[in-house]
């Protein structure tokens, strides 16, 4: 299930996370990211290739912009008892 993250709240390694998109643009290029990296005052996620032989993508994301430049969901298995595979449906 996915939630959106609040300003405040952080993450741990290995959360997925991904943006919050309108409705009409999410069907489209969603993306979903592992969190590889937290540290204080901002994480680093990175999303895995399709080919192995290329470079993943990764980008950091300041604590401080979530809720105010950036809206963030975190996928919760554990809440809606899914296994560890994430939809990228809503809920």
């Amino acid at each position: 299930m996915w939630k959106a993250l609040n300003p405040g709240e952080n993450v741990s390694l290995g959360d997925i996370i991904r943006h919050i998109t309108p409705l009409a643009v999410s069907a489209f290029g969603e993306k979903a990211y592992e969190v590889v990296r937290t540290e204080l005052h901002y994480f680093e996620v990175m999303m895995r290739p399709a080919k192995p032989e290329q470079e993943p993508e990764r980008k950091i994301i300041r604590y401080i912009d979530i809720g105010y430049h950036l809206g963030l969901e975190v996928w919760l298995d554990h809440i809606s008892g899914a296994n560890s595979e994430y939809s990228t449906g809503n809920g």
